[in-house]
């Protein structure tokens, strides 16, 4: 009698079937990064331009840009999910007419990226690696937390330089240079950016200038930050791609922050 519920049990088991692939639009690169990180790479069908990491995500057919989707393009590829940064994009509603799902990834805060890489992970079903992940950036950015100097130093970050732009309250750039040991000097200003003055920057007398390394001389952007801040002023670059993608490399960023706080810190 064992040995009948046994094979009835295989069969039932074999009749469920098995859960079909999604076919997937990553419409922002930190999107992109995110699903071929928890292993569903293979999955994405449509990306936006400056999808480029991993290298395979350069292989990805382009459906849109910074600017919006393109809806024909897209339907084109037949997808069943799409995972857009801007969830208010016009060209999603065609894709959502048609019975696709959408899912709004726009974290505001590191913590927020964590999460949205959990959540991600359940909609493309895959849950496990997506929480391992998950787990693992959590780790680390608590042991890079405990070495923060509790003190916050003045900074101005430079995301752009014609015009002068910096992040504020609601970026997740000042979040991750907050949690870096900085005191990002745009930080009471609303939204996600905002213009920068040159005698704003000088009177809000920031200790160190950070700048991503994106469509800029560093060398000829330091000699200008001298001019105005001082020769003494620390101005520090690091990679765009890091700190400008919520995406797991964020923690990335995070640790290159804590080591030019640190070094500040000490004195070198």
């Amino acid at each position: 009698m064992r040995f009948f519920c046994l094979v009835a049990l295989l069969c039932l088991a074999m009749s469920v079937p098995a859960q079909a692939a999604e076919r997937i639009l990553a419409l922002a690169p930190h999107i992109c990064e995110t699903l071929f990180a928890i292993g569903a790479g293979q999955e994405v069908v449509g990306a936006v331009d400056y999808c480029d990491y991993p290298p395979e995500a350069q292989k990805v057919p382009r459906v849109g840009n910074y600017l919006g989707v393109n809806a024909e393009a897209a339907l084109r590829l037949a997808p069943t999910i799409v995972i857009a940064f801007n969830g208010a994009d016009p060209g999603l509603k065609p894709l959502a007419s048609q019975g696709v799902r959408i899912v709004v990834s726009k974290p505001r805060k590191l913590s927020e990226v964590i999460e949205d890489i959990r959540r991600i992970g359940v909609a493309v079903h895959h849950e496990q690696e997506a929480t391992q992940l998950a787990d693992a950036l959590q780790a680390k950015l608590a042991s890079l937390v405990a070495v923060v100097p509790q003190e916050r130093m003045p900074a101005f970050y430079e995301i752009w330089h014609k015009p002068l732009i910096a992040p504020a309250s609601d970026s997740f750039i000042t979040d991750l240079l907050g949690l870096a040991g900085f005191r990002q000097v745009y930080a009471g200003y609303p939204g996600e950016s905002v213009r920068a003055s040159l005698e704003g920057v000088v009177h809000s007398h920031p200790e160190v200038v950070i700048i991503p390394d994106e469509n800029r001389d560093l060398e000829e952007r330091k000699r200008f930050w001298r001019k105005w801040l001082g020769k003494d002023i620390r101005i520090f670059g690091v990679p765009h791609d890091l700190v400008h993608r919520p995406g797991p490399r964020l923690v990335d960023a995070l640790e290159e922050l804590v080591r030019i706080r640190l070094e500040l810190a000490h004195g070198r």
